[in-house]
C-alpha cells in the first residue's frame, strides 16, 4: 500500500540522565499539521456510536526493519543532500536488518556483533535508519461494527465480512514524503519538548532519493532529530536495554468523510533506551 506521509522522528530525554525516548508519528495527508497530543484514543470495544475524528489504540501487530541507530556529536547527519555520519557513532546495525514486532518486542543488552559501545561525551543528535515499509494489522468499533485491517491494504467491518475471516496484517509503504523540497525529505520541524526533526527517503547504499521514480523505489527511511536536551554518555556506560510503547498510540484510524473509518495508518512508536 502507497501512502503520501510525513514521517517525523522525536527524540527525548527521560527522567533519568541515562535513559530517553525515542518516537515517530507518522502523518497522513489530511493531517499533516496535526498535533499528536489533539488526537484522541480510540472508544474501547464493544461500541455503538459513530466515529467523529481520527483516533489512536494499540495494534495487534506493529513491524518494523531496523538498520541502524546511532548518535551525533556536534552535526546533524540530515544537514547535506545525503546521509553523512561525520560526528556520529552508531549504537546499534544489521546489514540486513532486523524486524521487530513492536507489539511484543522488548530486549535486553542488544549484545551482539552489531552493537557498539560509544565514546563518552554528549551527543547533540540521534538518527535512526528503518525500511521504509511497516506491517500493521488492528480493529476498531463503531456503528455496531468491528473495522479491521485486510491483507490489501483497504480495510473492511463486520457487515461485509462477519467472522472476520480477512482479518489481517498489511504493508504500509512509506513512498512520499511531504512538505520538503520534493518527494524523497519532510522540512525541519521543531516540536517542543522533543526537538528538532527531519526525514529523507533513500536506497540501500543511504543515497537520497531525487525524484518521483527513485521515490518509489526507496527501500530506506532516515529519520533525525536535534535534541532539545543532549544526552551524555559516561565512559562507564556499558550496555543499555531497549523497550518500546506503543499502547494506545501505535495504530492510527483515519476517519473518512462520514461516520466510518476510512483507512488505517501508524501512529507514534516510543522506544525507550536505558544506559547502564
Amino acid at each position: 500500500m502507497n501512502s503520501k506521509n510525513l514521517f517525523n522522528f522525536l527524540l527525548t530525554t527521560a527522567v533519568s540522565s541515562t535513559a530517553i525516548s525515542l518516537g515517530s508519528l507518522l502523518y497522513t495527508p489530511e493531517k499533516a499539521n496535526a498535533a499528536w497530543g489533539g488526537i484522541p484514543t480510540c472508544p474501547s470495544s464493544p461500541n455503538a456510536n459513530p466515529m467523529s475524528s481520527d483516533c489512536l489504540l494499540t495494534p495487534e501487530v506493529m513491524e518494523i526493519t531496523f538498520y541502524e541507530l546511532g548518535f551525533c556529536k556536534s552535526s546533524d547527519p540530515l544537514a547535506g543532500a545525503n546521509f553523512d555520519r561525520t560526528n556520529c557513532e552508531k549504537v546499534w546495525e544489521s546489514s540486513t536488518g532486523q524486524t521487530a514486532d513492536l507489539a511484543a518486542f522488548s530486549y535486553k543488552g542488544l549484545a551482539g556483533s552489531g552493537t557498539y559501545k560509544i565514546s563518552a561525551g554528549t551527543y547533540q543528535y540521534a538518527y535512526v535508519v528503518i525500511s521504509n515499509v511497516m506491517r500493521l494489522k488492528g480493529k476498531s468499533d463503531f456503528n455496531g461494527l468491528t473495522y479491521f485491517t485486510t491483507a490489501d491494504g483497504n480495510g473492511t467491518n463486520t457487515a461485509g465480512d462477519p467472522d472476520m475471516s480477512s482479518y489481517a496484517k498489511y504493508d504500509l509503504d512509506i513512498a512520499q514524503l511531504s512538505n520538503g523540497s520534493g518527494c524523497w525529505d519532510s522540512p525541519a520541524t521543531t516540536t517542543t519538548g522533543y526537538g528538532t526533526t527531519k526525514a529523507y527517503l533513500a536506497n540501500s547504499s543511504l543515497i537520497t532519493a531525487g525524484n518521483m521514480a527513485e521515490c518509489d523505489a526507496a527501500t530506506r527511511f532516515i529519520g533525525s532529530i536535534q535534541l532539545e536536551t543532549p544526552v551524555t554518555i559516561k565512559s562507564t556506560t556499558k550496555t543499555y536495554g531497549l523497550t518500546w510503547n506503543i499502547e494506545d498510540k501505535g495504530l492510527w484510524v483515519v476517519k473518512g468523510s462520514g461516520i466510518h473509518p476510512s483507512s488505517f495508518g501508524s501512529g507514534p512508536f516510543l522506544p525507550v533506551f536505558s544506559f547502564e
